[in-house]
């Protein structure tokens, strides 16, 4: 049974306030869904508009759906939650939408204390109970990069720790990546 996904649909709202609401679903989400484990909750609307250089009242707007960003500004957001800004502006069908959902989605199920697996991604067709496999290196990569909002210099060293434990339970080096020894 798959988690239900916000509904996004806003067919008879006008393309300007439809943008606003759209974007305001999707921002809250991430508020409500990503935030770091050292605060043990969602960010306030101060702290995220501390932590992207913007006023606390405009980040209430944007997340009640009430006010539209700049690219600029939707970019420092994306930033701060660690996703791209195709999340904000593209729809539902969108690859980086879906991506970001179904991470969305990985990150309430850990929260609830319920399985982490993935089917393969093929093109096309179930998978079945072969087809199941845990998260990949990469999936991995990606949720501790932006639940940890590390800066870009700081990601080699989050790539190292997960090489280590790795090798630590036995799976190897991953492909690519330098492992401190």
């Amino acid at each position: 049974m798959s988690t239900p996904k916000p509904d996004t649909s806003t067919s008879s709202i006008p393309p300007p306030v439809q943008d606003a609401v759209l974007f305001g679903v999707r921002f809250s989400r991430l508020i409500g869904v990503v935030y770091p484990t050292a605060l043990g909750r969602p960010y306030t609307d101060t702290e995220i508009a501390k932590r992207a250089g913007l006023s606390n009242q405009y980040v209430g707007k944007l997340r009640k759906g009430q006010s539209v960003p700049s690219l600029s500004n939707a970019g420092r957001l994306a930033k701060l939650f660690g996703v791209s800004t195709d999340y904000f502006l593209n729809s539902p069908d969108h690859p980086a939408v879906r991506s970001v959902e179904r991470n969305l989605r990985m990150i309430e199920r850990h929260r609830a204390g319920k399985a982490q697996r993935v089917g393969h991604r093929s093109a096309g067709g179930a998978a079945d109970a072969d087809d199941i496999a845990l998260l990949s290196d990469d999936e991995v990569r990606q949720i501790a990069e932006g639940a940890a909002e590390l800066p870009p210099t700081m990601r080699d060293s989050v790539s190292a720790v997960i090489d280590q434990l790795r090798k630590a339970i036995g799976l190897g080096k991953v492909e690519g990546a330098d492992v401190l020894d």
